[in-house]
């Protein structure tokens, strides 16, 4: 497993058909640490809202960290996959380009990328680029002429009210959207590679 390769673990819903039961979940490894990698979904998982409610949040409060710690988790993943994700230290990564409270640190199992992640594991990688599953785009995912969609990214933009995204076209957008408006999923998370039950 070396970084820029794609791995499958975990299931979830892909192909919209849930009649054949949950498609395995691919993933981009960014990052490799002490038998550990950081990986991301190869593809938009689901279309959610930031935060459900009209209201100022971060990434601490927000009802898409509940949503992917929770839901999420529980759903792509068994009892002995779950165990070989690491719980680790999220940080508050402030927008660097807007002066706005990120809040604190979270321990998280399941997480967005930073404006700074992003930057930092993609740099001019087209990888950063997203097209959504068949299931996200029937949840709502706006797919362009290019195939790609919008996803979220964790950090606030330029208001409690807007979270950062990446554009259909692979740029960080630093102003985002409102956060009670629904975008694609990307999730990301650690795997211990010795914890993987073959």
């Amino acid at each position: 497993i070396t970084v820029g390769s794609y791995i499958s673990f975990g299931t979830y819903e892909q192909d919209n058909n849930t009649a054949n039961g949950q498609e395995p979940i691919e993933w981009l490894v960014l990052a490799e640490e002490n038998g550990c990698v950081l990986v991301i979904s190869r593809y938009g998982l689901d279309e959610q809202d930031y935060n459900e409610d009209m209201t100022p949040t971060i990434w601490e409060t927000c009802t898409l960290r509940n949503w992917l710690n929770n839901d999420f988790l529980n759903t792509a993943f068994s009892s002995s996959e779950q165990a070989a994700i690491p719980t680790v230290t999220i940080s508050a990564d402030e927008n660097p380009t807007r002066s706005i409270e990120a809040g604190n640190t979270t321990q998280d199992k399941v997480f967005l990328l930073s404006i700074t992640e992003a930057d930092k594991y993609f740099m001019m990688d087209s990888a950063i680029q997203c097209k959504p599953t068949a299931y996200a785009e029937a949840q709502g995912a706006s797919v362009f002429s290019s195939g790609f969609t919008w996803w979220w990214l964790r950090s606030l933009a330029n208001e409690p009210m807007r979270a950062a995204m990446v554009s259909f076209n692979g740029e960080i957008d630093a102003t985002g959207i409102y956060t009670y408006l629904p975008a694609t999923v990307r999730p990301a998370l650690w795997i211990d590679l010795e914890l993987v039950v073959p």
